[in-house]
């Protein structure tokens, strides 16, 4: 009888997959993003040179929105990002966020309040499904909750595909940014990074993000490191802002990278 119903198992799961295809629990659609990672220091490089220039380089948003979670939410890594995101845009398209301007009228961007950003990110967490399904939110409630919160304030919002999980797009990246609008970034496992600035060296530290998580990038940098024999490395970032408390605002490498997806943002 075990032998009957072992075949049988078998038969349905082959049928399964005739079907409907295997399943991939780790798909962009169905991969979850939480709060369920530790961002903790675990290396630092020294890097020794002659000289440093900077190649291309677009940083004029580096005064993005530099929120983080609230209490009372739980797995709020979505909600985090999308507020980062119109707290970047309601600077350019008015009454994003009824009542409050997210900037100061030098264009400075404010500090995270305690009730217009809170009540933004309530919001966001309830658009984007948070919790509903399965711990934190999917690639695909987080893009939708965030384009239903757009339009219901009379705006329009498009995504643009820029990486896959072996390639980015670095120069749509650069187009996007330098056209003043953001990446959004699904991040799988990985690392970002800080620099400490000194005379003649760079101490790199990588800071490790040990869960899925999703951030948003407003800039990119190139540095050229040399030394007597020449030009001997060059690092390639992105800007991001983390969304979590200790390093809100850190470097994305653009190779090598451990995305899961990424999508230029751009609003009209």
């Amino acid at each position: 009888m075990k032998a009957v119903k072992k075949s049988i198992v078998c038969i349905l799961m082959s049928v399964s997959v005739m079907l409907f295809g295997a399943w991939t629990p780790n798909s962009e659609e169905d991969q979850r993003y939480a709060d369920a990672l530790i961002l903790s220091k675990y290396a630092s490089e020294t890097i020794v040179y002659t000289d440093k220039v900077f190649g291309e380089k677009n940083t004029t948003n580096s005064d993005a929105p530099k929120y983080k979670p609230i209490s009372g939410l739980t797995n709020s890594c979505g909600a985090v990002a999308g507020s980062i995101i119109v707290g970047f845009y309601d600077k350019y398209y008015s009454n994003l966020i009824e009542n409050w301007d997210s900037y100061f009228p030098n264009g400075k961007y404010r500090g995270q309040d305690a009730v217009y950003v809170p009540a933004l990110m309530n919001e966001l967490y309830k658009l984007m499904r948070t919790n509903i399904d399965d711990v934190g939110v999917s690639q695909s409630d987080f893009l939708s909750g965030l384009q239903k919160y757009i339009s219901g304030r009379g705006y329009a919002i498009t995504y643009r595909s820029v990486a896959t999980t072996s390639t980015l797009d670095y120069g749509t990246c650069k187009e996007t940014i330098d056209s003043n609008n953001l990446i959004v970034i699904f991040s799988r496992p990985g690392d970002v990074y800080t620099i400490g600035i000194n005379a003649g060296y760079d101490d790199v530290t990588a800071i490790n993000i040990s869960d899925y998580h999703i951030m948003v990038a407003y800039g990119y940098q190139e540095i050229n490191y040399y030394n007597a024999n020449g030009l001997f490395r060059t690092d390639i970032y992105l800007n991001v802002m983390t969304g979590r408390p200790g390093v809100t605002n850190a470097l994305y490498k653009i190779s090598p990278h451990n995305l899961q997806a990424a999508y230029a943002v751009t609003l009209k």
